[in-house]
Protein backbone atom coordinates (compact mmCIF):
# COMPACT_ATOMS: atom_id res chain seq x y z
CA UNK A 1 0.00 0.00 0.00
CA UNK A 2 1.16 3.40 -0.65
CA UNK A 3 1.57 5.86 2.19
CA UNK A 4 -1.31 8.41 2.32
CA UNK A 5 -0.39 11.97 2.04
CA UNK A 6 -0.25 14.27 4.82
CA UNK A 7 -2.54 16.87 4.85
CA UNK A 8 -1.08 20.31 4.64
CA UNK A 9 -0.16 21.30 8.23
CA UNK A 10 -2.75 23.82 9.90
CA UNK A 11 -1.37 27.38 10.93
CA UNK A 12 -0.62 27.73 14.85
CA UNK A 13 -2.51 29.60 16.96
CA UNK A 14 0.51 32.36 17.13
CA UNK A 15 -0.07 32.56 13.22
CA UNK A 16 -3.76 32.68 13.18
CA UNK A 17 -3.25 35.74 15.74
CA UNK A 18 -1.25 37.20 13.64
CA UNK A 19 -2.76 36.92 10.45
CA UNK A 20 -6.25 38.28 11.95
CA UNK A 21 -4.21 41.28 13.38
CA UNK A 22 -2.82 41.82 10.22
CA UNK A 23 -6.68 41.47 8.62
CA UNK A 24 -7.41 44.27 11.21
CA UNK A 25 -5.03 46.49 10.69
CA UNK A 26 -5.03 46.41 6.85
CA UNK A 27 -9.11 47.63 7.31
CA UNK A 28 -7.77 50.35 10.35
CA UNK A 29 -5.51 52.18 6.92
CA UNK A 30 -8.38 51.76 4.73
CA UNK A 31 -10.49 53.97 7.16
CA UNK A 32 -7.61 56.07 7.72
CA UNK A 33 -6.90 55.15 11.10
CA UNK A 34 -3.37 55.58 11.05
CA UNK A 35 -2.63 55.61 14.76
CA UNK A 36 -4.82 52.38 15.20
CA UNK A 37 -3.04 50.53 12.51
CA UNK A 38 0.22 51.97 13.83
CA UNK A 39 -0.65 49.94 17.10
CA UNK A 40 -1.92 46.94 15.27
CA UNK A 41 1.41 46.22 13.50
CA UNK A 42 3.34 46.98 16.41
CA UNK A 43 2.13 44.27 18.07
CA UNK A 44 2.09 41.91 14.96
CA UNK A 45 6.05 42.81 15.01
CA UNK A 46 5.72 42.08 18.56
CA UNK A 47 4.40 38.17 18.48
CA UNK A 48 6.30 38.00 14.99
CA UNK A 49 9.15 40.01 14.23
CA UNK A 50 9.44 40.31 10.23
CA UNK A 51 10.67 42.88 7.72
CA UNK A 52 7.27 43.46 6.26
CA UNK A 53 6.19 44.62 9.60
CA UNK A 54 8.99 47.08 10.24
CA UNK A 55 8.31 48.77 6.83
CA UNK A 56 4.79 49.22 7.89
CA UNK A 57 6.31 50.39 11.48
CA UNK A 58 7.98 52.76 9.18
CA UNK A 59 5.60 54.19 6.78
CA UNK A 60 2.74 54.59 9.54
CA UNK A 61 5.12 56.45 11.98
CA UNK A 62 6.27 58.84 9.02
CA UNK A 63 2.67 59.32 8.41
CA UNK A 64 1.99 60.26 11.89
CA UNK A 65 5.00 62.54 12.00
CA UNK A 66 6.94 60.43 14.55
CA UNK A 67 10.43 61.41 12.50
CA UNK A 68 13.12 59.31 14.89
CA UNK A 69 11.11 56.14 15.30
CA UNK A 70 10.26 56.14 10.94
CA UNK A 71 13.50 57.08 9.93
CA UNK A 72 14.93 53.97 12.15
CA UNK A 73 12.43 51.38 10.57
CA UNK A 74 12.28 52.63 7.31
CA UNK A 75 16.18 52.28 7.37
CA UNK A 76 16.03 48.60 8.68
CA UNK A 77 13.39 47.70 6.14
CA UNK A 78 15.13 48.99 3.06
CA UNK A 79 18.31 47.07 4.23
CA UNK A 80 15.93 43.75 4.89
CA UNK A 81 13.46 44.05 1.78
CA UNK A 82 14.53 41.66 -0.99
CA UNK A 83 14.67 42.98 -4.34
CA UNK A 84 11.15 43.50 -6.33
CA UNK A 85 9.56 40.64 -8.42
CA UNK A 86 6.27 41.87 -9.43
CA UNK A 87 5.14 45.42 -10.10
CA UNK A 88 3.63 45.51 -6.84
CA UNK A 89 6.50 44.84 -5.08
CA UNK A 90 8.30 47.65 -7.15
CA UNK A 91 5.86 50.15 -6.18
CA UNK A 92 6.44 49.29 -2.62
CA UNK A 93 10.26 49.13 -2.83
CA UNK A 94 9.61 52.93 -4.47
CA UNK A 95 7.29 54.31 -2.02
CA UNK A 96 9.81 52.72 0.59
CA UNK A 97 12.71 54.27 -0.53
CA UNK A 98 11.03 57.78 -1.39
CA UNK A 99 9.66 57.26 2.45
CA UNK A 100 13.13 57.32 3.59
CA UNK A 101 14.56 59.91 1.51
CA UNK A 102 12.23 62.35 2.63
CA UNK A 103 12.13 61.48 6.33
CA UNK A 104 16.32 61.64 6.48
CA UNK A 105 15.91 65.31 5.15
CA UNK A 106 14.30 65.78 8.31
CA UNK A 107 16.13 64.05 10.56
CA UNK A 108 20.11 64.02 11.82
CA UNK A 109 22.26 61.43 12.49
CA UNK A 110 24.49 60.36 15.47
CA UNK A 111 27.45 58.00 15.41
CA UNK A 112 28.34 57.23 18.82
CA UNK A 113 31.14 56.11 19.83
CA UNK A 114 30.87 54.66 23.69
CA UNK A 115 33.44 53.91 25.95
CA UNK A 116 35.01 50.41 27.24
CA UNK A 117 32.57 48.54 29.40
CA UNK A 118 29.49 50.74 28.51
CA UNK A 119 26.46 48.63 29.70
CA UNK A 120 23.67 51.44 28.30
CA UNK A 121 23.65 54.12 26.09
CA UNK A 122 21.11 56.43 26.23
CA UNK A 123 19.79 59.50 23.94
CA UNK A 124 17.80 61.94 25.44
CA UNK A 125 16.62 59.44 28.00
CA UNK A 126 15.84 56.53 25.35
CA UNK A 127 18.02 53.17 25.30
CA UNK A 128 20.17 52.96 21.56
CA UNK A 129 22.66 51.00 20.05
CA UNK A 130 25.49 52.14 19.43
CA UNK A 131 26.07 49.46 16.19
CA UNK A 132 24.54 52.06 13.57
CA UNK A 133 23.02 55.78 13.27
CA UNK A 134 21.14 56.99 16.10
CA UNK A 135 18.02 59.47 14.42
CA UNK A 136 17.13 62.36 16.29
CA UNK A 137 15.21 65.84 15.52
CA UNK A 138 17.12 68.76 14.44
CA UNK A 139 18.24 70.64 17.85
CA UNK A 140 20.39 70.10 21.18
CA UNK A 141 20.53 66.24 22.72
CA UNK A 142 21.95 64.62 25.64
CA UNK A 143 24.03 61.41 25.43
CA UNK A 144 24.90 59.37 28.31
CA UNK A 145 26.65 56.18 29.06
CA UNK A 146 26.54 54.07 31.81
CA UNK A 147 29.16 51.61 32.92
CA UNK A 148 28.99 48.59 33.74
CA UNK A 149 30.64 49.87 37.54
CA UNK A 150 28.65 52.88 38.15
CA UNK A 151 30.84 55.40 35.75
CA UNK A 152 28.55 57.86 33.84
CA UNK A 153 29.54 59.93 30.73
CA UNK A 154 27.83 62.72 29.32
CA UNK A 155 27.86 64.88 26.11
CA UNK A 156 25.92 67.28 25.03
CA UNK A 157 25.41 67.81 21.23
CA UNK A 158 23.28 70.37 18.93
CA UNK A 159 22.21 69.21 15.20
CA UNK A 160 20.91 70.77 12.15
CA UNK A 161 18.71 68.42 9.45
CA UNK A 162 20.46 66.43 7.55
CA UNK A 163 23.63 67.06 9.43
CA UNK A 164 25.88 64.00 10.57
CA UNK A 165 27.66 63.93 13.71
CA UNK A 166 29.88 61.76 15.51
CA UNK A 167 29.69 61.61 19.22
CA UNK A 168 32.83 60.37 21.03
CA UNK A 169 32.30 59.58 25.15
CA UNK A 170 34.66 58.61 28.08
CA UNK A 171 34.33 57.84 31.45
CA UNK A 172 35.68 60.67 33.59
CA UNK A 173 38.77 59.30 35.76
CA UNK A 174 38.67 58.86 39.54
CA UNK A 175 40.40 61.84 41.02
CA UNK A 176 44.02 60.33 43.09
CA UNK A 177 43.52 61.26 46.73
CA UNK A 178 45.79 63.95 47.74
CA UNK A 179 47.93 64.13 49.91
CA UNK A 180 47.38 65.65 53.49
CA UNK A 181 47.84 69.06 53.45
CA UNK A 182 49.01 70.59 56.67
CA UNK A 183 46.37 71.65 59.19
CA UNK A 184 46.95 75.63 59.33
CA UNK A 185 46.36 77.40 62.39
CA UNK A 186 42.98 78.49 63.33
CA UNK A 187 41.41 81.54 61.72
CA UNK A 188 37.69 82.62 62.70
CA UNK A 189 35.43 82.23 60.34
CA UNK A 190 33.96 85.09 58.03
CA UNK A 191 29.86 85.93 59.15
CA UNK A 192 28.41 83.54 56.66
CA UNK A 193 26.18 85.20 54.10
CA UNK A 194 23.42 83.88 53.46
CA UNK A 195 21.85 83.12 49.84
CA UNK A 196 18.33 83.21 48.87
CA UNK A 197 16.58 80.08 49.34
CA UNK A 198 14.27 78.91 45.95
CA UNK A 199 12.30 77.09 48.29
CA UNK A 200 10.99 80.31 50.73
CA UNK A 201 10.58 82.26 47.32
CA UNK A 202 8.36 79.81 45.77
CA UNK A 203 6.28 79.76 48.49
CA UNK A 204 6.09 83.22 49.74
CA UNK A 205 5.35 84.11 46.21
CA UNK A 206 2.59 81.21 45.52
CA UNK A 207 0.94 81.95 49.28
CA UNK A 208 0.90 85.21 47.94
CA UNK A 209 -1.07 85.30 45.01
CA UNK A 210 -3.57 82.64 46.51
CA UNK A 211 -4.18 85.09 49.11
CA UNK A 212 -4.69 87.49 46.99
CA UNK A 213 -6.95 85.17 44.61
CA UNK A 214 -9.01 84.24 47.97
CA UNK A 215 -9.30 88.27 48.23
CA UNK A 216 -10.51 88.92 45.52
CA UNK A 217 -13.17 86.02 44.87
CA UNK A 218 -14.67 86.68 48.57
CA UNK A 219 -14.95 90.31 47.66
CA UNK A 220 -17.00 89.48 44.60
CA UNK A 221 -18.97 86.85 46.98
CA UNK A 222 -19.84 89.93 49.02
CA UNK A 223 -20.84 91.47 45.97
CA UNK A 224 -23.18 89.26 45.01
CA UNK A 225 -24.71 88.38 48.86
CA UNK A 226 -25.03 92.38 48.47
CA UNK A 227 -26.65 92.45 45.50
CA UNK A 228 -29.32 89.38 46.62
CA UNK A 229 -30.07 91.73 50.03
CA UNK A 230 -30.40 94.66 47.87
CA UNK A 231 -33.28 92.53 45.71
CA UNK A 232 -34.67 91.33 49.04
CA UNK A 233 -35.07 94.84 50.74
CA UNK A 234 -36.51 96.22 47.42
CA UNK A 235 -39.23 93.33 47.27
CA UNK A 236 -40.17 94.11 51.41
CA UNK A 237 -40.94 97.97 50.35
CA UNK A 238 -42.40 97.10 47.16
CA UNK A 239 -46.15 97.22 48.87
CA UNK A 240 -46.72 93.33 47.71
CA UNK A 241 -46.96 92.23 51.15
CA UNK A 242 -47.78 92.89 54.68
CA UNK A 243 -45.70 92.25 57.61
CA UNK A 244 -48.06 89.61 58.80
CA UNK A 245 -47.40 87.82 55.81
CA UNK A 246 -45.51 84.60 56.69
CA UNK A 247 -43.70 85.02 52.58
CA UNK A 248 -42.54 88.59 53.94
CA UNK A 249 -41.18 87.56 56.94
CA UNK A 250 -39.69 85.01 55.17
CA UNK A 251 -38.12 87.61 52.40
CA UNK A 252 -36.58 89.48 55.52
CA UNK A 253 -34.72 86.58 56.80
CA UNK A 254 -33.03 86.02 53.48
CA UNK A 255 -32.05 89.49 52.99
CA UNK A 256 -31.05 89.49 56.94
CA UNK A 257 -28.90 86.44 55.95
CA UNK A 258 -27.49 88.08 52.66
CA UNK A 259 -26.24 91.06 54.57
CA UNK A 260 -24.81 88.83 57.25
CA UNK A 261 -23.11 86.98 54.10
CA UNK A 262 -22.17 90.27 52.56
CA UNK A 263 -20.35 91.52 55.65
CA UNK A 264 -18.37 88.53 56.35
CA UNK A 265 -16.86 87.80 52.53
CA UNK A 266 -15.98 91.23 52.56
CA UNK A 267 -14.27 91.41 55.94
CA UNK A 268 -12.46 88.18 55.40
CA UNK A 269 -12.02 88.92 51.68
CA UNK A 270 -9.97 92.14 52.79
CA UNK A 271 -8.44 90.39 55.67
CA UNK A 272 -6.92 88.10 52.57
CA UNK A 273 -6.03 90.94 50.53
CA UNK A 274 -4.19 92.69 53.30
CA UNK A 275 -2.23 89.28 54.21
CA UNK A 276 -1.34 88.61 50.62
CA UNK A 277 0.08 91.98 49.60
CA UNK A 278 2.09 91.72 53.21
CA UNK A 279 3.27 89.01 52.39
CA UNK A 280 4.72 89.64 48.67
CA UNK A 281 6.02 92.78 50.04
CA UNK A 282 8.20 90.30 52.37
CA UNK A 283 8.72 87.81 49.88
CA UNK A 284 10.06 90.75 47.86
CA UNK A 285 12.54 92.39 50.73
CA UNK A 286 13.74 89.10 50.84
CA UNK A 287 14.73 88.75 47.37
CA UNK A 288 16.43 92.40 46.97
CA UNK A 289 18.11 91.86 50.15
CA UNK A 290 19.02 88.28 49.57
CA UNK A 291 22.13 88.57 52.38
CA UNK A 292 20.53 91.15 54.88
CA UNK A 293 16.76 89.73 55.36
CA UNK A 294 15.27 86.52 56.90
CA UNK A 295 11.92 85.04 56.89
CA UNK A 296 10.15 83.62 60.25
CA UNK A 297 7.48 81.90 60.32
CA UNK A 298 5.64 83.09 63.21
CA UNK A 299 2.03 81.87 63.91
CA UNK A 300 -0.40 82.82 61.40
CA UNK A 301 1.77 85.13 59.64
CA UNK A 302 5.65 85.85 59.55
CA UNK A 303 8.75 88.09 60.75
CA UNK A 304 10.76 89.97 58.46
CA UNK A 305 14.20 90.41 59.89
CA UNK A 306 16.59 93.11 58.00
CA UNK A 307 20.50 93.86 59.07
CA UNK A 308 21.22 97.30 57.66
Amino acid sequence: MFPVQAAAAEPSPLDREVQELIDEAEKAAKRLETARARELWARINTLKPSTMAVCQLGMFDFGLDRLEEAAAELQKCVEQMPAPTNDLERRRYAARHAALAAVRQRVAELHISPPPGTARLLVDGREVSAGGPVFVTPGQHEVTAMGKQGQVAHARVKVEARASRRVSLAFETPKAAAAPAPVPAPVAPAPARSRPNPWIIGTGAAASAALLGVGVGLHVAGDFAEREKVAKVARLNDSSMVPSDPQFRRAYDEADAANTRANLFRGFGSAALVAGATLGAATVVYVVWPRKAEIRPRGAGAEVKLVW
